[in-house]
């Protein structure tokens, strides 16, 4: 079959329309030199039973267009979030691929103003440049990632979860399919995993170095509100928040007194504020010694030769931190130090609602300060619950106690929902027969 093209000259580029079922043409053509110019082939793919991307994107904004989400019942509103949802993993799937081919040939220079492939995408897509770069980097990056990749075009993974795949896996190559396996426990736990293979596929003291070099403290204004970010090594960024912990219990508990509730990051802000503006002798003082946990492996704690990802040492709500920084604060006294091939906290009961100071550090650890409930990342005031009443079975112990956050504590107390736990570790919420979900 001979192809119709098209060819149009742009600078010193040629683009080659051809028909999309025409591979050999496609392939021939597209290693042509051409007045010695690149060649950009575009497939011409308008079948009937195939919808253009401009097809897609004009029914999708009619259908935006026409939407009364009102009329909708509860559970269909649901239904619909979900389904665009899934849309918008697969939009973003999209754009980035095409994002790499525009950044790859160079087209970005031609279409826009644009400085940078970044500046391009993060125009084009109304985010940051840093975001446009990150964007970038995960898509070449996923050329040696086939089943990354496949779980994204299916519309499987967003955006922001392959991010946190493929940074893991370019430092541990062998780390993909569990770092796919951690997608399915919400996005703290993604991240958290990601950084257990970094640092555990890492060296520590080149990672002290980079974590050192790359410290920063940025702000910027819109509005009448300033945000910022700020990175550093995790043990100074842990006596920053260990300074701010009695501060930011004071202004939770004075807000409790007035009837007030906010959020825990609103309190630890006005306890940042608090600090720089140079209170806290009174309520530094009134505090007890800090005590910080640490959670490391056995091995690596004694200097032997450590096996496995799991083997990392990290500071609980902060993140991986040198094993010498362990070790100092050890020798300070001030640590709960928790080894994770230690003895078996389940074999730790109480017969009376007391949980013991090793069940209590158990759990904790177990659950990370996160309900448990699943797909809920909440971690500000999470309470103790036992899955079986006290008062039927009398047993205060580590399979039937878990941390779960005021809302869905409430569900289960007052709500009349009931408890499935799951062999992962995570439970989920019966409704009560007869819920009324619209």
């Amino acid at each position: 079959m001979s192809a119709r093209t098209a060819i149009e000259r742009v600078d010193r580029t040629r683009t080659v329309t051809l028909p999309c079922h025409d591979a050999s043409m496609r392939t021939r053509d597209a290693s042509l030199d051409v007045l010695a110019g690149q060649v950009t082939v575009t497939p011409r793919c308008h079948s009937g039973d195939v919808m253009t991307f401009e097809e897609i994107r004009d029914a999708l904004a009619q259908r935006v267009a026409m939407l009364e989400p009102d009329t909708y019942a509860g559970a269909d509103a649901a239904e619909r979030a979900q389904q665009a949802a899934e849309i918008t993993k697969l939009a973003q799937t999209a754009t980035m691929l095409f994002g790499r081919r525009v950044a790859t040939t160079g087209a970005w220079r031609r279409v826009s103003h644009a400085a940078s492939p970044e500046q391009w995408l993060a125009n084009l897509t109304g985010s940051s440049e840093h975001a446009a770069r990150e964007t970038l980097t995960t898509a070449e990056r996923l050329t040696e990632l086939p089943a990354t990749t496949e779980r994204l075009r299916a519309g499987e993974l967003s955006l922001a979860q392959a991010n946190q795949v493929t940074a893991a896996v370019s430092v541990d190559p062998h780390a993909e399919e569990r770092m796919l396996r951690a997608t399915k426990r919400g996005f703290r736990e993604l991240r958290a995993t990601k950084e257990r293979v970094i640092t555990a596929a890492s060296d520590e003291d080149r990672l002290r170095r980079i974590a050192h070099t790359e410290r920063h403290l940025s702000t910027w204004t819109q509005g009448l509100a300033t945000h910022g970010e700020f990175s550093g090594p995790t043990e100074q960024v842990e006596q920053l928040l260990r300074r701010l912990e009695p501060l930011q219990r004071e202004k939770f508990e004075a807000a409790r007194r007035n009837g007030e509730h906010e959020s825990q990051r609103a309190y630890r802000f006005d306890a940042l504020i608090d600090l720089a503006a140079g209170a806290g002798p009174e309520a530094l003082s009134r505090r007890a010694e800090p005590v910080v946990r640490v959670r490391v492996g056995l091995d690596k704690l004694l200097g032997r030769p450590a096996d496995g990802v799991e083997d990392v040492c990290e500071i609980p709500g902060v993140g991986p931190v040198p094993v010498a920084h362990a070790r100092e604060v050890l020798s300070h006294g001030l640590l709960e130090l928790v080894v994770t091939d230690g003895v078996d906290v389940q074999s730790v009961v109480s017969t009376t609602r007391h949980v013991p100071k090793a069940l209590r550090i158990a759990i904790e650890e177990r659950d990370g300060g996160v309900c448990k409930v699943r797909d809920c990342d909440h971690t500000r005031a999470t309470q103790r619950h036992h899955t079986q009443l006290f008062s039927e079975h009398g047993i205060t112990s580590y399979r039937v106690l878990g941390d779960v956050c005021p809302e869905h504590h409430d569900l289960i107390h007052h709500g009349g929902y009931s408890i499935v736990d799951h062999p992962d570790g995570t439970w989920t919420l019966r409704a009560p027969p007869n819920t009324d979900a619209a």
